[in-house]
C-alpha cells in the first residue's frame, strides 16, 4: 500500500531524475540557471514567506523545469480565500515540514516541543521526541488566474523576479570574485585549512582534515573556482566532529557516490545563497547514471541525501556568517496556510 510519504517522495524523485538526466546530456550545465542564483530569486509563499532549505531546493528545480515566471506558490485554500482559480489540469507539488512533538514514555501523553523545552532535564527523561514528516500541496501562480485577477500586483511580482542582469562576458566570468569566500580564505576562517597551490585536482583529505585547491587562475572562470571550493568545503563538514555524515575510509562506490551527491547538492544550494552558479564536477559526471539508478530504485534515498545536504549547507552558512534559509514552517503557521 502506497503511503503519502511514498507518493510525495516519488514526486521529488521524478523531479530530481529529470534534472540529472538533463545534466547527463551536458554535464557542464549548472544545477541552477543564472536567473535562479540571483539574490532575489528565492521560492516564496504568496504571503511573502520564503520556503526553507530542502523545499527551496526542490521548488527552485520545479520553477526551472516548468519555466514558471516567478517562484511564488500558494495552497488551494489560499487561492480560494483570494478568489483565485487554479487552472484546469494543473498539478500540485508537495511541500514538506517536520512536525516534532514529545510523548510520555509510560502514559503516551503528547506535548508540543515548546512544552518539552520548558521541562527540567529530569522531567525530559520521561519523554521521547518523535518527528513526523507532513505535507501540504502548492501551486505556482502561473497555474492560476492570479495575473488576471490582480494585474498590478502581478506586474510588481514579475519585476521583482526578473533581475536586470545580463549574461556576463567571458572576461567578466574570468574575473568574477566572491567577497565572502575571498575573505574566508584571507582570514583563514574555515574550519580546516584551505591550501591553494598549483595542481591539477581539488581534494579534501579527511585524515589530515585539510582542503587542497588549484589556483584560481587555473580554472576556466571564477565561478568554477568558487563552486569547486564549496564542494570541497561540503566534504569537510562530513566528519564525525561536524555533521557526522560519512565514513571517508569506506571507498565503496555506492558510499563514495552518495557523498559526492551530497557535496554536489550542498555546493549548488550554497551557491544560490552566495549568488554563484554551480556546475557539476567533471569527475562526478561518471556518477550520474548511478545516482539516477539509486533514486529510481528507492525514492526515499533522495530525501536522505537532501537532508544531509541541508545540514551541510546550514553548517557552511553559519561559518560564513550568511543568512541560511531556516525552516520557518512552524506547524501552526503551516496548518493555517494550508
Amino acid at each position: 500500500m502506497e503511503t503519502t510519504f511514498d507518493k510525495n517522495a516519488q514526486k521529488f524523485a521524478n523531479l530530481m531524475i529529470s534534472k540529472i538526466e538533463s545534466i547527463s546530456t551536458d554535464w557542464k550545465k549548472p544545477w541552477f540557471s543564472r536567473k535562479l542564483t540571483s539574490s532575489t530569486f528565492l521560492p516564496q509563499n504568496i504571503t511573502g514567506r520564503t520556503y526553507a532549505s530542502g523545499n527551496a531546493f526542490l521548488l527552485l528545480l520545479l520553477t526551472e523545469q516548468k519555466n514558471f515566471q516567478t517562484p511564488v506558490f500558494l495552497t488551494f485554500k489560499q487561492a480560494n480565500e483570494m478568489n483565485v482559480s487554479i487552472l484546469k489540469g494543473s498539478e500540485s507539488f508537495p511541500v514538506y515540514y517536520n512536525m516534532i512533538c514529545a510523548f510520555h514514555r509510560e502514559t503516551g501523553e503528547k506535548i508540543s516541543i515548546e512544552e518539552y523545552k520548558e521541562l527540567t532535564e529530569e522531567e525530559k527523561k520521561d519523554y521521547k521526541i518523535v518527528a513526523n514528516t507532513k505535507y501540504y500541496l502548492v501551486f505556482n501562480l502561473d497555474q492560476t488566474n492570479y495575473a488576471e485577477k490582480f494585474p498590478s500586483k502581478w506586474e510588481v511580482l514579475k519585476a521583482k523576479f526578473t533581475p536586470a542582469v545580463e549574461e556576463p562576458t567571458e572576461e567578466e566570468r574570468k574575473m568574477y570574485s566572491n567577497p565572502i569566500l575571498d575573505n574566508m580564505i584571507k582570514t583563514k576562517s574555515w574550519v580546516c585549512p584551505i591550501i591553494l597551490k598549483k595542481s591539477d585536482k581539488a581534494c579534501y583529505f579527511p585524515g589530515l582534515d585539510k582542503i587542497e585547491m588549484p589556483l584560481k587562475k587555473q580554472f576556466v572562470d571564477g565561478e568554477s573556482f568558487y563552486s569547486t571550493q564549496l564542494h570541497e568545503m561540503a566534504h569537510s563538514t562530513g566528519i564525525s566532529s561536524r555533521c557526522a555524515r560519512t565514513d571517508f575510509k569506506n571507498r565503496e562506490t555506492e558510499v563514495y557516490g552518495r557523498e559526492e551527491l551530497v557535496a554536489e547538492f550542498s555546493a549548488a544550494l550554497t551557491g544560490v545563497i552566495l549568488g554563484i552558479t554551480s556546475g557539476i564536477r567533471e569527475e562526478n559526471a561518471a556518477y550520474l547514471k548511478s545516482w539516477i539508478k539509486s533514486i529510481k530504485e528507492e525514492p526515499k534515498f533522495l530525501m536522505t541525501v537532501l537532508s544531509d545536504s541541508i545540514k551541510a549547507v546550514k553548517f557552511i552558512a553559519t561559518q560564513l556568517n550568511v543568512e541560511f534559509m531556516e525552516e520557518a514552517e512552524e506547524a501552526s503557521k503551516v496548518a493555517t496556510a494550508a
